[in-house]
């Protein structure tokens, strides 16, 4: 609905909509001004997303007040991406300030709630911090950003040495992505108050090598990047994680992980470098079969096999093919392992749960 104009506001013509809508029925109404538009689209950017919100884009309907309207559902209970196409060009919900930014663009996403609390939702328990951190890279000539969460309990347990979880962002995503979108610290806190995982640090840097790799360059998980990025990790992030929290430094009590572009650097740094992580997993992770034994088997054979080795991945997945062909080449080499192949795509409806159920096992006497 239409709510009128604010005289104040840089834009004086702007008109201001209650935009999405989720309804009781789990249904949502999207809307947009666009009086000029002769086309308008809602568009899922999440191309295997369960629910409604999926390709291709769907038409909107236009009133007499020049207001484009759509309602989609009921859709799952979950947190779906999205955003208009306006006579061809994608633009962003504007009355919608909920976004997630990215390495170039921001995106907005709807989230729709279930009968019961989500492992994402924020829950009467108690919260860690989560805290945005600028550091000097001196490998890449360039000070940098990155996201740590501290448990509840860190600063008031001042003798106490927290593992750390590195967890790596997407292609075309940023070091924010896994707290504004994945919600990656109530997922911890909520597990954390329920016994299910380890109070632990984790720690979300920016997976581009930029500006030595620029943001137009493709898949973070490439060779080049991820040499590059693995020298900024080891050569300034974990250093001054482990200058300036109190974090056990041994490889039992270090972990990495990623999705996507994050997931394809997570194995190649983790399975060759298992004398500094002793936990890997990949979610959806952007791989190539060329690196399975020039790169994880060569690690491999240089260190005992990973406390926790976890692979996972939705059958529409677009790298769902190359993950299958890692499980099956991970079983012929006798490396011990755990597979979590579902259904769904390349989305954080997957990686959402993936970090839930990986939190669970790292860090323990025994990984189960």
């Amino acid at each position: 609905m239409v709510t009128g104009g604010d005289p104040t506001n840089f834009s004086r013509d702007r008109t201001y909509l209650v935009s999405p809508v989720v309804n009781a029925d789990r249904t949502v109404t999207f809307r947009f001004a666009a009086p000029k538009a002769d086309e308008v689209q809602l568009h899922g950017l999440s191309p295997s997303a369960r629910g409604t919100f999926i390709d291709p884009p769907k038409p909107m309907s236009r009133n007499a007040d020049g207001v484009w309207e759509i309602a989609v559902g009921p859709v799952a209970p979950d947190i779906y991406r999205y955003n208009f196409v306006v006579d061809g060009a994608a633009v962003n919900d504007h009355n919608n300030p909920t976004v997630s930014q990215s390495e170039r663009t921001l995106g907005n996403f709807v989230e729709v709630p279930g009968e019961g609390p989500a492992i994402y939702d924020v829950t009467e328990v108690p919260h860690g911090d989560v805290t945005m951190r600028w550091y000097r890279s001196e490998s890449l000539n360039t000070t940098r950003r990155m996201f740590v969460y501290t448990p509840p309990g860190y600063h008031s347990n001042a003798n106490t040495q927290y593992p750390v979880l590195y967890l790596l962002h997407g292609t075309g995503g940023s070091e924010s992505n896994w707290i504004n979108e994945g919600r990656a610290n109530f997922i911890l806190d909520n597990l954390i108050a329920a016994g299910a995982a380890v109070p632990m640090l984790v720690v979300m840097p920016y997976g581009r090598a930029y500006p030595k790799i620029g943001r137009e360059s493709g898949s973070i998980g490439f060779r080049e990047n991820i040499e590059l990025f693995e020298r900024d990790l080891f050569d300034n992030v974990i250093p001054r994680i482990e200058s300036d929290y109190r974090v056990l430094t041994d490889s039992d009590h270090r972990a990495i992980a990623g999705l996507s572009g994050g997931g394809g650097q997570s194995l190649a740094i983790g399975l060759g470098n298992l004398d500094k992580f002793g936990s890997v997993a990949g979610f959806s992770a952007a791989i190539r079969e060329s690196e399975f034994d020039d790169v994880y088997g060569a690690g491999l054979d240089q260190s005992p096999t990973p406390r926790l080795l976890w692979i996972g991945c939705g059958d529409l997945d677009h790298l769902y093919d190359v993950n299958r062909s890692l499980l099956n080449w991970l079983e012929k080499r006798d490396v011990a392992h755990i597979a979590h192949l579902n259904g769904g795509g390349h989305d954080f409806q997957n990686w959402r749960p993936y970090l839930h159920e990986v939190a669970q096992r790292l860090f323990k006497t025994t990984a189960s």
